[in-house]
């Protein structure tokens, strides 16, 4: 049963990380995040240079580095530890 649930698991809790971090950005910054993201879809080169620029600040503020931390804990964490031949 616990095999089955573990991959539950570790989406669950890259999923709250990801949350965490995302709620520490102000209200007025997320919806610039979505509304540079919407229109955009997903591509960067799709945007301005001012607005790539303005991405990465709100990127910074919302401290990517630490966020990647903290999915690489909870994907490291859930695996499955395999023996040695």
């Amino acid at each position: 049963m616990l095999r089955r649930l573990a991959p539950w698991l570790i989406l669950f809790e890259v999923l709250r990380a990801g949350r965490d971090h995302w709620d520490r950005l102000d209200p007025g910054d997320r919806a610039r995040v979505s509304a540079l993201m919407r229109r955009s879809h997903g591509n960067p080169r799709n945007l301005t240079a001012s607005d790539r620029r303005e991405l990465r600040d709100l990127g910074r503020r919302m401290r990517l580095g630490r966020l990647g931390f903290s999915l690489a804990t909870a994907t490291v964490i859930g695996r499955r530890k395999r023996r040695r031949r």
